[in-house]
Formats: C-alpha cells, structure tokens, sequence
C-alpha cells in the first residue's frame, strides 16, 4: 500500500482518494511497462529466430508465447500494488501450503499453449502442402483452395478438442453453449453468413477462376478486375486501375458476372466517324479489312468484317469487328493508331472490349 506523507492535516476520506488514485496509476504503469516488456522481448526473440531454419510460423508463435510471461507479471504486481498482503496470503495458501493444485494449473496452461502453437502450426503447414501437392494435378485453384480451407478448419476443431479435454470439459458444454447462441448469432450476422455460403458456392461451381478477369454489374456500379483471391467471405478484384476491391461474396451471387479470360480470344469493335463525302463503300472498307488482316495478332477465324452503323449529321459510322487473343489490348492500341494514320480526319473510338 502505498503511504501519501503530507504535512498538511488531511481528512481520513481524502487520503484513501489519493491513494486509491495513486494506486490506479501505479497499477497502470506496471501492465503497461510488462506488456511492453513483453513486445521488445518478442522483438529479440523474433529477430533472432528469423535467423535459424525454424519455419516462420513457428517463429511467430514463440514470439507470441513469450509475451505472456511480463503480462502475467504484470497483472501480478498491480494486484499487489492495490492489497498486497492478498498476494502474499493466496501465495502462502496455494502455493506454499498445497502447491499441487498451482503445479496442475500451471501444467494446463502450458499444454493449452502448446497444443494451440501446434494445432495452428500443423494447420497452416497442412494448408500449404495440399495447395503445392494438388498444384501439380488437375484439379483447378478454386478446388485447391476450398479442400485446404476446409483442412485448415478441421485442424484447427480437432486442436480446439484436445484443449478442451485438457481442462476436462465434456464436449456437451461448448455444444450447448454453441446452441444457446446459434439463433443469436444467425441473426446478427445473416449477412456474414450467407457471404459464407456464397463463397462456398463459388468454390465449388466455379463461374470464375482465380485469375480470370471479370465484370460485376449491378445497377450503376460495375467492377472490372482480375481475380487475385476467393475468400469465404469476399473476392479480392485488382481493378484494371490497380486498385484492390473487396467484393462481398453475396454481391457476386446476386448479380450478373461476365468472365472475360474464359474463353482464349475476345471481340473488338472499333466505331469510325467519318464525312460522308470521303466514305468510299468498297475503297474504305477494304483498306480497313487489309490493315486489319496485316496484323497477325488479329484472327482469321472468324474473318474481320466492316459493316455500316448509321448515318448522322452527313457523317457515316462505321463498325470494324475483329477477334483477338485475350489481353491484347496494346495491339487494339497499335490498330487505332493505324486507322487514324489512314483516315486522319476519322472520329475513332473502342467500344469492345471494354
């Protein structure tokens, strides 16, 4: 307990305010300096380990482990702080006296620590070696990554099981708790949820691959991107801005979805704009079809063609349709280029792909 000395004659009441204040600080102050403590030994330990052969996740987890020691030391002297002669009497009672019961405890929490450290470590390395494993079949990414999502959970349940069973808890007790808080929680998080079942289905239907380029419409928003990562509960897009878009799992099952790399080429229209007195129907269209045929990273099958699309204001548009290998978009770039070379004062615009 910590004495204020003051001169001044103060009320019994104003004492024990100051030192309860003075305490709380105290008491403060030493979590704060364990818990930092405890980083700047994860710091050392990390930095060293990072340096021998043990796998990261093994490293992290060391880290992690080390800090529980400052804090419980910690939480140990801010109690004392505040009544230490309870420290020392349920340390002379549990410790000194019967210390079995502190031996069994402590003996638990070590097992819960490591049994966590190895359940999540033998999870992630699972999760890692069924992805390269199944890399080299034929199974596609988005299988691969369901079958070692669901791996890494029934880890991760098994790890919970044996914790359990450390403490001696029957398994009707989580489950019933789990029960209880089944309606509640299914409220509260139904959006959750069914983003969930949605990834799910993604998984397993496969509209889309991780890596394909696809369109999300739904009203006034689209989103167009390359598919980087199909979570359980959102689908990471790198737009074709380079931007990276989390879309909800459900906002991709609700709406309509355009996979672009399905398929090994793409369609591509450009629209000419051009006076109509320097529209030559066999001149022009010819000299478009035989600098479209010069290219060879246009397709011959199906042939390019050249079709009329209005007439407007004395102006003639025009539409060249075209195939090509998906992703060529710089050599729909160079065809532009050319079309304006040969009809400078031709208005000429891309309207596929988009």
């Amino acid at each position: 307990m910590v004495h204020v000395i003051n001169s001044i004659a103060l009320e019994p009441q104003t004492v024990n305010n100051v030192n309860m204040t003075i305490n709380i600080i105290l008491g403060a102050i030493a979590i704060a300096a364990s818990v930092v403590l405890g980083i700047l030994l994860r710091r050392l330990l990390v930095r060293r380990l990072q340096k021998t052969v043990l796998d990261n996740w093994i490293v992290q987890t060391l880290g992690a482990l080390v800090i529980i020691v400052p804090v419980i030391l910690g939480l140990i002297g801010a109690i004392a702080i505040f009544n230490a002669s309870f420290v020392v009497a349920a340390l002379q009672q549990n410790v000194f006296k019967d210390p079995k019961p502190t031996i069994n405890l402590s003996w638990s929490l070590i097992q819960t620590a490591l049994i966590l450290a190895l359940g999540n470590g033998i999870a992630r390395t699972l999760r890692a070696m069924m992805m390269r494993s199944l890399g080299s079949s034929r199974m596609d990414i988005n299988m691969r990554t369901l079958m070692a999502r669901v791996l890494y959970i029934v880890v991760l349940s098994i790890t919970g099981f044996l914790i359990l069973s450390v403490w001696n808890i029957p398994v009707a007790v989580p489950v019933a708790v789990l029960s209880a808080f089944t309606v509640a929680i299914t409220v509260a998080f139904q959006d959750i949820l069914k983003n969930l079942v949605a990834g799910f289905y993604i998984l397993m239907e496969r509209p889309f691959y991780i890596g394909d380029q696809i369109n999300i419409t739904s009203g006034m928003i689209t989103y167009v991107g390359k598919v980087e990562d199909i979570q359980l509960r959102a689908t990471l897009l790198r737009l074709t801005s380079g931007e990276e878009v989390s879309v909800p799992n459900l906002f991709i099952f609700s709406n309509a979805v355009i996979n672009n790399t399905h398929f090994g080429e793409r369609r591509s229209i450009l629209v000419l704009t051009m006076p109509q007195e320097e529209f030559d129907r066999d001149g022009t269209t010819s000299k478009i079809l035989l600098l479209l045929k010069e290219y060879p990273e246009v397709m011959s099958k199906p042939e390019p063609a050249v079709m009329v699309d209005g007439y407007e204001d004395g102006k003639i548009s025009l539409q060249a349709r075209f195939w090509v290998a998906t992703g060529q978009m710089i050599d729909i770039s160079q065809v532009v280029y050319e079309l304006h070379n040969l009809f400078p004062t031709a208005n000429i615009s891309i309207k596929e792909p988009v």
